[in-house]
This record gives C-alpha cells, structure tokens and sequence, in this order.
C-alpha cells in the first residue's frame, strides 16, 4: 500500500471516530447530519458515507426522526473488553459482595493512561442514589476517590506529570483545581491507604476508594463505595472502612495481586 494510500486510510478513520464520539455524546436523542456535519467540520458527503458504514455494521441507527444515534452493539463491544481483561472477572464477586454487604453502590475501575474507566458497577435493591456512572465512562483521576487512590500508590513524580497533562474543569465547587491541594489529598490518602471524593465529581454524594495494583499485568484497580452526602457521615466512613480493606485483602489473598 502506497504512502498516500494509508495516510487516507487513517483520516478516514479518525473521521470515522470524530462522529461516533459526536453521537456518543448527545445520543438520547441523537444528531441529525447537517448538526454531525457542524460539530465535526466534516462535508456532508463524507458523514453520511460513514454514517452508512456504521449503519451497515449494525454500530448507528437512524430514528424516525431522522436523527442518528449509536446501538447497544458498542456495549456489547466494550464488554467482551473487560470480559477478556485479564483478572477482571475475579474480582466481580468480590465487589458484590462489597455491595450486599453495605446496601451502597460500588464500582471497580482500572487506570487507562490519565483516566480511569469503570469495569463494573454494582447497586442494591434499593439504591439511595441514583449516579450517571455507566460501565466504560472514563473520569480524570483527580476528580474521584478511584482515581486518587490510584494515584497515591504511584511515586509523587507521577503525580506532577499527570497534573499538568489534566484537564482542570470546575465540575463542581469541590472540584481540585490546583497541584498542592492535589498533592496534599494524595500524601493523606497514601498514608491513611484510602481516598475521599468529598461532592468534587457530583453535588451530594461522597464516596471512599482503596486502591489495588496487578504487579503481574502492570494494571492499577481501585474499588469505590458511593453514598449520599447525608448517609456517608465521617462516622459511617469509620464503618465502613473495614468492609472496603477486608475486600481489598481478601482479593489480594484470592487472586494474588
């Protein structure tokens, strides 16, 4: 294949992958082309060839609307991932059981470059929370308790390599904006071995973190416990403490991290 030949071949796929992003983000209702065509600086011509494309795979769907929108196939997609990511479906049972045992929402993330991407979220009967948190969602890792305690087991130089690379994005009025604030909060998770988002990813929830590291694989876990703000008091933190270390132990004694 000629030099012309594949650099085409990979702007075609990055324009491929400008409109699944586009619709990822807006695919309640999803986009009619003329707004794809304004929010990717692409021709008409061009989005509608992928977009055709895309249709014939089964990935995007057109409403009787006429707007397009993505298919649960890119689920199905992301969750052969994490079903064939190593050591993930280990730790599956212990994270359920995490949530039985504390009636509150958990969550099981991996590190994925300056992310953290959501393996598995579990909930009770009776959630007293309802989060936009959905398996495959990537967060900066300053922004969560996962992510922070992640963090804080890696030397403090990665911890300056990755602030200056991080978006700094006022999600809320909690949210970490500046380095010795970000390195005060890792030095206290480092040593106290759990994180803290105190409402700095959504307002009225709080949640703790432990991290886990695969030695083997190279991969850095952290699992998270989310409440409301009223229910997950300092006090029930000191509860709940207990349950998310002896969770963390009994992986590390059951997989062999």
């Amino acid at each position: 294949m000629s030099s012309s030949a594949s650099e085409h071949n990979i702007q075609s796929l990055d324009r491929a992958f400008d409109i699944i992003e586009n619709l990822s983000e807006n695919n309640n209702d999803g986009l009619p082309l003329a707004q794809l065509c304004a929010n990717t600086g692409l021709n008409k011509s061009t989005v509608h060839r992928m977009l055709a494309s895309l249709k014939n795979r089964g990935y995007v769907v057109q409403t009787a609307s006429g707007n397009y929108r993505l298919t649960f196939k890119f689920c199905s997609l992301s969750q052969r991932l994490i079903n064939n990511t190593g050591r993930v479906s280990l730790f599956l049972p212990h994270v359920k059981r995490l949530c039985n045992d504390t009636q509150e929402i958990v969550h099981l993330v991996i590190q994925d470059g300056d992310d953290t991407v959501y393996l598995d979220r579990e909930e009770p009967a009776n959630p007293t929370i309802r989060t936009v948190v959905n398996v495959g969602m990537r967060r900066p890792m300053h922004t969560s308790a996962t992510g922070k305690s992640i963090l804080s087991i890696q030397d403090p130089a990665v911890w300056a390599a990755y602030w200056e690379k991080a978006p700094k994005e006022q999600i809320t009025p909690y949210t970490i904006m500046d380095f010795p604030r970000l390195q005060e909060e890792l030095e206290r998770a480092r040593r106290m071995e759990y994180a803290i988002d105190n409402e700095e990813n959504t307002l009225g929830i709080r949640c703790i973190a432990v991290p886990l590291f695969d030695r083997y694989n190279k991969n850095y876990y952290a699992i998270s416990i989310s409440a409301a703000k009223s229910r997950m008091t300092d006090e029930r933190i000191q509860t709940l403490l207990p349950l998310l270390f002896a969770t963390r132990d009994q992986i590390i004694t059951d997989i062999g991290l």
